[in-house]
């Protein structure tokens, strides 16, 4: 095309459209630029976050729940998740001593362990740990340090099938199922003095079975297949089965539907050697049905017919059992309110069971506000003791001696007074931020 043509077609475009044109242009402009600065920005806030602990390490264990064992307080460093107040650097299992200080027992580069899931464990004589790496249980000698391989989950037969395209489409397209492999896994249940107890998990993601070790030399002991319908959970050398039973045909309430849908269309009992810990006319209170605490093993129940004005299943707990490794079982007040109970049992020692009671304290400009006090009770007279004022939410672990109190991101430590009748009646902090 000579360029005299060119200019003759170029003046009969109107000008109002070369300049839409252009406005539409400099609009699109405008979007992609947002759309790369705000993928830009994602990508500054997530170097950010994951470089945080690296670029600000943190010198305290943090707040994770640990473990008292012969005045020693053991306890996992980190939650394994990068974030300014969760990761730490470095992470692993620490040992701290009140007056000595701290020291790494493990390191978690060199043991990856599953912070999701109890994953260690001590006792008089050892420290063990899962590595989720290799699905091996490792030991260490607390006297020595030496560490010991006691035992390895054996591996699938055959390799994993990957999914492939045709797997997705014709699940998307078709709903056929998939068909789910996993990598096999270990759980760590319970550190016996003699025993360890681990959960080993099959490739098929659902099969389980409990194993039984020799707590010195890893010898297996036993290997049985846990239950489908519910779940192990071990208190010293007890075995509290948590069993998901059927509802009766014909029991309806609103959304009992989608309840069969979800394989939920059930009721929660706990038993030990197959009898029924609850209360006749009783089932464990959902969420509440079973609570690890130190020292003990709350469970939460309620009536089975309970139901509000609407016609809906009520599963709040309206009472509590406490299971204690010695095998004495305790029945703890009823709360008063059972959709708000005021109180957070948090651990037992030496007779007495810890918990919070939470009250609401007027303010001058006519609001409220809530305030927390830490007490005691006595187990087997059901006395009642003030230990501290103003506490706030807390996690708490002691022996009866030592007590470290954590509010899910730091952990101090204190020591437990008592009063010339051997009750609890005051702490005094021994350090701030272990």
């Amino acid at each position: 095309m000579k360029g005299e043509k060119l200019y003759e077609l170029l003046d009969l475009l109107d000008d109002n459209l070369v300049m839409e044109s252009a406005e539409v242009k400099r609009g699109v402009w405008r979007r992609r630029l947002a759309i790369v600065a705000a993928i830009v920005a994602a990508a500054v806030l997530v170097w950010f976050v994951t470089t945080e602990p690296v670029r600000h390490p943190r010198q305290d264990v943090g707040g994770e729940a640990g473990v008292l064992q012969d005045g020693a307080y053991y306890v996992f460093a980190g939650s394994g998740f990068p974030g300014p107040d969760e990761a730490r650097v470095p992470q692993g299992i620490f040992r701290y001593v009140p007056g000595e200080g701290k020291e790494q027992l493990v390191s978690y580069q060199a043991h990856r362990m599953d912070v999701l899931f109890s994953c260690w464990g001590v006792n008089t004589h050892s420290l063990y740990y899962v590595d989720i790496d290799t699905n091996a249980l490792w030991r260490q000698d607390l006297t020595t340090g030496e560490e010991t391989l006691l035992y390895t989950a054996p591996g699938p037969e055959e390799p994993e099938a990957e999914l492939g395209v045709g797997d997705l489409w014709n699940y998307f397209a078709h709903g056929e199922e998939l068909e789910l492999t996993y990598d096999v896994a270990l759980f760590l249940n319970q550190v016996g003095e003699d025993t360890v107890t681990l959960t080993y998990r099959y490739p098929d993601g659902k099969t389980t079975d409990t194993v039984v070790l020799d707590s010195r030399t890893g010898a297996l002991l036993s290997q049985t297949a846990q239950r489908e319908n519910g779940y192990p959970l071990w208190l010293g050398e007890r075995c509290i089965e948590v069993v998901y039973v059927d509802h009766p045909e014909g029991f309806t309430y609103p959304g009992w539907e989608e309840d069969v849908e979800l394989n939920q269309y059930h009721w929660t009992d706990l038993q030990e050697d197959g009898r029924s810990l609850l209360p006749p006319g009783t089932m464990g209170a959902g969420e509440q049905a079973a609570i690890e605490i130190p020292g003990g093993l709350l469970i939460g129940y309620a009536s089975k017919n309970r139901f509000d004005e609407a016609g809906n299943y009520l599963c709040d707990a309206t009472g509590y059992l406490l299971l204690t490794p010695a095998g004495r079982d305790y029945i703890l007040p009823e709360p008063e309110d059972p959709e708000d109970s005021t109180r957070d049992y948090l651990a037992v020692a030496d007779g007495w069971l810890y918990f919070t009671n939470r009250t609401w304290a007027a303010l001058d400009n006519g609001g409220r506000r809530q305030e927390w006090s830490l007490w005691a009770r006595q187990l087997e007279t059901g006395e009642e003791v003030l230990v501290q004022n103003e506490c706030g939410p807390l996690r708490l672990i002691t022996d009866g001696t030592w007590c470290y109190l954590s509010d899910g991101n730091t952990t101090d430590c204190y020591r437990l007074e008592h009063d010339g009748q051997g009750r609890p009646c005051g702490l005094t902090l021994v350090e701030e931020t272990i």
